[in-house]
């Protein structure tokens, strides 16, 4: 089968002026460590699922879902990416 899908890759972070505990923990761990030079840490996750379509095709639909489910547009910043893979490699399951 040639059909393509597209593997999103759907990042959230809390925007800039809201506090965020668990990077600030982590980079008080990393200069405890001796790593002195890092600055700014922020902890985000990364949401990475398939869909059947083309990227352009997709693309309404896999905002939607980021802004509906996977975020919360007034706390947290959303970055959408989307690459064409073939369909037999985004049958992976879960």
């Amino acid at each position: 089968m040639s059909e393509t899908s597209t593997l999103a890759r759907v990042t959230v972070r809390l925007k800039r002026a809201i506090l965020d505990p668990q990077g600030r923990a982590v980079q008080g761990t990393l200069h405890r460590l001796g790593h002195d030079a890092v600055e700014g840490l922020r902890v985000g996750k990364v949401i990475e699922f398939t869909l059947p379509g083309t990227p352009e095709e997709v693309r309404a639909q896999v905002d939607a879902i980021a802004a509906d489910v996977l975020a919360n547009p007034v706390m947290e910043d959303v970055e959408v990416t989307l690459e064409p893979v073939p369909a037999s490699e985004g049958e992976t399951g879960a």
